[in-house]
Formats: C-alpha cells, sequence, structure tokens
C-alpha cells in the first residue's frame, strides 16, 4: 500500500528492502541526488584494446561498456585498460539506455535479455558498490537507467504509468513521472545524459490521426518530471539522442512513411528545432557532440554498403544543416560520454578499427581520437602469404594464398613473364561479408594470354601483382607484389620453353610454322593450338623433317632435315619457337625411308633417332646430348619393319621406364613396341584395327599434363584427333579427343 513520502511530489515504497535487496547504498552528491562522478582519467596511449566484433553499450568518466561478438559485457577502464565482465546481454543494446548512460554505473538483469529482467542491479564500476532493485514485486517493467535512476512503467487499463526509481538521502525512492500525458502508451525510454533521460511515447490524441506518430520528452531525474516537451515525432523505429543542450531524433516521422528525417532541437523553452530529409538511410545510429549532429548507417567495412552509405558524418545544427563534414568512414554504434562527447565504434582507413572518442574541437566540430583498437585495419591489408617460389608445373597446379584483412572485393591478380612481357590478369568478384582476416587462395593453370588467346606460360622468372579493390570504396586499393619461378621439365615437342607440346607444319612453299598447344580449363578443356607463327622459310630443300625432341643438350626440342643428296642436318632449337642454323650431322642419310625420334629408348634422359632402312631394318642413333655429335653410332633394333606404313616415336604411353613406339600395318592394325630401357624393344602388342584412316601419326608429347605421352593423328577433312596415353600396355591410349588445332592436307605436320 502507498504512502506519502514527505519529500515533496516523492513516493516511497515500504518496507525498502522489498527494492533494495542487501546491497550498499550508491554514494550521492548533494545536488538533487546526482551521481558524484571522479575526475576523467585522460584516455591511455597507446590506444587501449578491445575485441573484434564489439559493440559500444555505455560510457562513463573512468571507462565504457562494451559487448563482445559471444554477448558479453565488459567494462574497461581508461587508465589503465584493466577489463571487468559485468554480465551478458543476448539482446546486444547498443542504441538505448538498457544498461545505462553517461554513468560510470552499470545496469545489469537478471535475464540475458535485460528488458525482460524484473531485478535491477546498478554497479558502480568506479566506487565497486552496487544497488539491486526489485522491480518484479510490483509489477514494474524494466526501461533503462541513467545513473543511479532506474526508469520504469507499470501497465494500467489503456495506459501506461511511468516511474524513476532511485536513492535519495540512502533510501530508495520510487516517483511517478509528473508532467506525461494522462493517456501516455508505448512508453520507452530512448537516450540519457547526466541528469536526464529522454523517452518516447503515444498519447490518446495520436490515436485519432491518421499520421500515427510518437512524442519525445526529457525527464529530470532528479525530480522525476518533464522538464522539455522535446519538440521530435517519429515512428517506433527511429532512433534518438541526448546531450546537455540538444535533443535529435532520426527516422520517419509518422508510422508508414518510408521517408526517413533527421531532427535536431535545442532544449528549453528556446528551442529551434531544425529537421532534414535524409537519402539512403536505412539505420536509425545518431549522436550529438556540441553543437554538431551525428548520423550514419550501422555497417561494418566487411559488408558490402558503399563508402557514402557507409561513413558516419556531422552536420552543424546552427540553423543549417548544409555543413557537413565526415567523421568516421563507418560506425556501428554509438553512446555519450558525461563529459557530452560521443564514443563511437567504427573505423577510420587511417588508424583502423576500433572505438574512437569524437568531441568538440578548437573550431567546434567533431574531431576523433582512437581510445580503444580490435588491432583489425579498416582498409583492405595484406596480413599474410604463402606463395611458392618456384611454380613446379609438371607436378599441377601453382597454387598461391594470399589472408587479407577483409574479401568483399574485386581482386585481380597478375602474372607476368619478365623474359617476354606476357602477362595473365587474373579477376575475381568476391562476396565474402564475414568479417576479419580471409584467405584467398588461387590456383593457376599455367596459362597466360597472348594477343587475346591462352597460351602455356614459358619457363623463368615471373612477376605476380596483388590488387584488392573494396567493393564498398572503403579505403584504397591494396596491393602486393612478389616473384615466383616456372619451371618444368623439357618437353620433347616444345620449341617454346613453356611445357606444352608444339605442332610444327611445312606447307609446299618451304615455310616451317608452330603452333603450340594448350588446354583451355576456362571453356572446353581440350586441346587446341594458338595462331600459326613462322619458324623460318626455305624447308621446301629437305624431303625429311623429324621432330627429335631434346638431342643436344638445351632446354628446347630440335628437329633434323634431310636433304635430297641425303645429308641429315640439326637445326637447335632456341626455346622461342625459332631455330639456330643449320649444323651438319653427315651424309649418307638417303638409305633411310623413315626417320622418327622423340622417344628416349635406352633410358638415359635423352631422346634418340628410328631410322629405318629400304631392306626393312630398324636402327637406333641414341642421343648425346651434344651438339657437335648429337648422335651415337647406330644400333640395330631388328629386322621385318618394313611390313609397317608408319612408325612413330610416341615417348612412354605405356608406364615403364622407357619410350615405346607405335607402328601402323599396311591393313590399318596399330601395334605397340614397348621400350625395355636398353635400347631394345619387347614383342609387339596389337592395339587395334581401323587406323589406316589417319594422313599422319605424331608422338606429340604430353599434350594434357597428366605426365604421360600422348599421340596426334590427321584425317583427310583436315581435323586432328589426340589419343592421351593411358600408363597402360594393355590399352596404351584413352579413346580419342576431337581438336582445336586445324591441319590442312597441304601442309606436313613435323
Amino acid at each position: 500500500m502507498r504512502r506519502r513520502s514527505p519529500a515533496p511530489g516523492a513516493r516511497r515504497y515500504g518496507p525498502f528492502g522489498k527494492l533494495l535487496g542487501g546491497a550498499v547504498a550508491l554514494g550521492l552528491a548533494a545536488s538533487g541526488g546526482a551521481l558524484a562522478s571522479p575526475a576523467a582519467a585522460a584516455p591511455a596511449a597507446p590506444a587501449l584494446k578491445i575485441a573484434p566484433g564489439s559493440e559500444i553499450v555505455s560510457a562513463g568518466a573512468t571507462g565504457f561498456l562494451s559487448v563482445d561478438p559471444k554477448n558479453t559485457l565488459r567494462w574497461t577502464r581508461y587508465a589503465d585498460g584493466t577489463t571487468t565482465e559485468v554480465g551478458q546481454d543476448s539482446g546486444q543494446h547498443t542504441q538505448d539506455i538498457a544498461h545505462g548512460a553517461a554513468s560510470d554505473v552499470v545496469a545489469v538483469g537478471d535475464n540475458t535479455t535485460i528488458s525482460a529482467s524484473r531485478k535491477i542491479t546498478l554497479r558502480d564500476m568506479a566506487s565497486g558498490s552496487s544497488t539491486l532493485v526489485d522491480l518484479g514485486a510490483y509489477g514494474y517493467m524494466y526501461e533503462g537507467a541513467v545513473g543511479p535512476w532506474v526508469i520504469a512503467v507499470k501497465n494500467l487499463e489503456g495506459r501506461q504509468e511511468a516511474h524513476v526509481l532511485g536513492l535519495v538521502d540512502g533510501k530508495l525512492t520510487d516517483r511517478e513521472i509528473a508532467g506525461l500525458p494522462e493517456k501516455t502508451r508505448k512508453f520507452t525510454a530512448v537516450a540519457g545524459t547526466p541528469g536526464s533521460a529522454l523517452v518516447r511515447f503515444t498519447s490518446g490524441i495520436s490515436d485519432h490521426s491518421p499520421y500515427k506518430s510518437n512524442d519525445y520528452a526529457v525527464i529530470d531525474l532528479a525530480a522525476a518530471k518533464v522538464s522539455d516537451n522535446g519538440g521530435l515525432m517519429t515512428d517506433d523505429w527511429a532512433g534518438a539522442a541526448l546531450s546537455p543542450t540538444h535533443m535529435a531524433s532520426l527516422g520517419s516521422l509518422y508510422e508508414g512513411n518510408r521517408r526517413v528525417t533527421l531532427a535536431v532541437s535545442k532544449r528549453g523553452p528556446q528551442r529551434q528545432p531544425w529537421s532534414k530529409e535524409q537519402s539512403g538511410v536505412y539505420s536509425n545510429m545518431v549522436g550529438l557532440v556540441g553543437n554538431w549532429v551525428l548520423h550514419g548507417n550501422k555497417n561494418k567495412a566487411s559488408e558490402g554498403y558503399s563508402a557514402w552509405s557507409s561513413a558516419l558524418r556531422a552536420n552543424f545544427t546552427g540553423g543549417s544543416f548544409a555543413m557537413e563534414r565526415k567523421v568516421l568512414d563507418h560506425a556501428t554504434s554509438t553512446t555519450p560520454t558525461p563529459e557530452g562527447d560521443l564514443l563511437v565504434m567504427g573505423g577510420s582507413v587511417d588508424q583502423g578499427e576500433g572505438l574512437y572518442r569524437v568531441s568538440p574541437g578548437a573550431d567546434g566540430a567533431p574531431v576523433t581520437k582512437l581510445v580503444a583498437s580490435t588491432g583489425e585495419p579498416t582498409r583492405i591489408t595484406l596480413l599474410k602469404s604463402a606463395v611458392p617460389a618456384v611454380a613446379d608445373l609438371d607436378r599441377g597446379r601453382w597454387e598461391p594464398r594470399w589472408q587479407l584483412s577483409r574479401l568483399n572485393a574485386h581482386v585481380t591478380l597478375t602474372l607476368r613473364h619478365t623474359a617476354s612481357g606476357k602477362e595473365r590478369a587474373i579477376d575475381w568478384f568476391r562476396n565474402v561479408r564475414e568479417p576479419g582476416p580471409q584467405w584467398l587462395n588461387m590456383e593457376w593453370d599455367g596459362l597466360l594470354d597472348s594477343d587475346g588467346e591462352p597460351t602455356a606460360a614459358p619457363n623463368g622468372d615471373y612477376t605476380w601483382k596483388l590488387t584488392a579493390e573494396p567493393d564498398n570504396e572503403i579505403g584504397p586499393a591494396m596491393n602486393a607484389e612478389g616473384k615466383f619461378t616456372v619451371r618444368r621439365k623439357a618437353a620433347p615437342h616444345d620449341y617454346t620453353d613453356n611445357g606444352s607440346p608444339d605442332v610444327l607444319f611445312r606447307d609446299s612453299a618451304g615455310n616451317l610454322s608452330l603452333q603450340d598447344t594448350y588446354h583451355d580449363s576456362r571453356n572446353t578443356p581440350h586441346l587446341k593450338g594458338t595462331w600459326s607463327k613462322s619458324a623460318g622459310w626455305g624447308w621446301n630443300i629437305y624431303d625429311k623433317v623429324v621432330a627429335v625432341g631434346n638431342v643436344a643438350g638445351a632446354s628446347a626440342g630440335d628437329v633434323v632435315a634431310r636433304d635430297s643428296a641425303g645429308v641429315l642436318w640439326l637445326y637447335l632449337g632456341k626455346g622461342d619457337g625459332t631455330f639456330d642454323g643449320r649444323l651438319k650431322i653427315g651424309a649418307g642419310w638417303n638409305a633411310y625411308d623413315e626417320l622418327t625420334g622423340g622417344s628416349d629408348l635406352n633410358g638415359d634422359g635423352r631422346t634418340d633417332l628410328l631410322a629405318r632402312d629400304r631392306s626393312g631394318v630398324l636402327w637406333l642413333y641414341e642421343g648425346t646430348g651434344n651438339w657437335r655429335a648429337p648422335f651415337a653410332p647406330r644400333k640395330k633394333v631388328g629386322a621385318g619393319w618394313d611390313i609397317y606404313d608408319n612408325i612413330t616415336a610416341v615417348g612412354d604411353v605405356a608406364g615403364a621406364s622407357a619410350g615405346d613406339l607405335v607402328a601402323r600395318d599396311r591393313d590399318g592394325v596399330l601395334w605397340l613396341f614397348l621400350g625395355k630401357g636398353d635400347g631394345t624393344l619387347d614383342g609387339r602388342v596389337k592395339i587395334g584395327a581401323g587406323w589406316g584412316g589417319y594422313r599422319q601419326m605424331i608422338g606429340i608429347g604430353d599434350a594434357n599434363g597428366d605426365g604421360r605421352a600422348d599421340l596426334l593423328v590427321t584425317t583427310p577433312d583436315d581435323s586432328s584427333y589426340v589419343y592421351h596415353g593411358t600408363g597402360s600396355w594393355r590399352a596404351p591410349f584413352a579413346p580419342r579427343e576431337l581438336t582445336g588445332i586445324r591441319t590442312p592436307s597441304y601442309e606436313t605436320i613435323v
């Protein structure tokens, strides 16, 4: 049962134990019950630490309250950075006064959602004292706290009754707030400053208006009465702020109105309200610093919102909103301090992520200072990298990795071959919105771009450059660069030192041209050829031109050519698709009607040349690796080879330790001869019939990067197919695949 309090305008409950439960009384100043505040300690330098993903909840003179991503509330002292865990809050209250405002006093409930709490503990983080306020016994609903004052409501029929509870002369008082409309409903405490609270409510008057909105009032907490009628009107979604001199709101003016308005009013009877419609606003974050109102959307740097919509901005309230400046590059939560400053959780491209204090500068305009850092950059930053120094493309793709501070970005990796200048720019559009470091993983297929088409990357030195342009334009592009080397073993049919087989064409006019091959993993993964380029003229003086692989010890493939007089000449590959001047090997080579090269039959790592004489005997010329004498004296392999109309050295297609040979008989049956590794061949194994329809067969080398040699064949209709080696002598070739390499009948493949 209520009793009249001796204090004018105040009511008390008795016995007091029902409301004040076994706690030390809060220290009160003599002036109206306001909490005495110790002298503010200057923020420590360098900045304090705050957990990444935290939000600011409230701030006092000696420290601040934050909530981390796990909903833990922590108080951090300015003086030394000491943190104290004070409770849990699953509601993440960061834009109201649920846990107090502008004071060292923190309100903690008996429920992880404080609005559902019935017992509120007021903890003075400066003195260590605390007060327990039991609202449940009297049917009160908690609305918020400012310093030592608790604001609560009682639901009555058709209206709400708002109360202020707090200690006066060491005794807990409960007073109904005077000056509110009789039919107050939807009462919410939204902002606070020392000694005052801003509340929002509806009254019966607004029920009759088609434009339903909320009114605002400033409450003098020590007197428990309305001190200012506010002059603001908004919908329920709006955010609000209160300072010793101003009040502000950001939201729609009435229910159903989609336009967002920023409104500011001076406190007191001479208030001058100003308002400005805000486009691009979808959040209700608003705060006050001196004569400036701060506002912005609650955007993280890792999200995709634009830099303009993410920035925390300030407008001058002195009669015009035309003066506007950016305060931070982005912000997610704010709270006022007892001194009239604003603490903001956000980020600056220059100083990174953390908690900032916004204060009036020398000219009154807002200036920022980093109070506590998360240790995270706001701009996209390279944190770690794992870039292999060597790209061994014989073993698979090159797989570098980079860890960036965030990955909502357009990323471009540019690879450049130092010697030739050929490049490949690989673009990613990443929409990774998760906060925190992100790994960027890459697999390079070994292709560059040349004249608008893919080409296999040459061996040698490379540079890489990684550029990450933030898709929200918060901060500049991140650039990082480095070097690496591409390395492959010499390939028997490679004349451009890039690991991929090349196909040589000789036409009747004597032009020798080259097509590099590649597998374009970006499109259809079949073998394709680049545009032909000339490797030289005058080749029509030869009746035989044969690719023999690397017989002279360099890194590129070589060719031999026999003239009409039977002299055999060596052309050393230069590694750039051209050949050096010819070198005479010797005469008498017109004794042979078939020449084929490119297989290592003796297992010494060098390719060899096979020649069939006109009596059907097959001879082996082992490669020496010496350009002056590229072949050792011949060795007899065997007789009876005149039954075959095509003999092709194909390399290792069957998985043994040496190169192999295939031969087609005059009935179109193809036979496999396995190399034994000592310069001899095993007995033949039948591959299959139907091979008589091919014009030419070339041991092209490893065309698909699987480590096994392959066979290229051409047809009378100018098409070509590739048979990939399987590594099995029982079935040495997979089913044929059509290639993108055109083979005109007037040209001979080498």
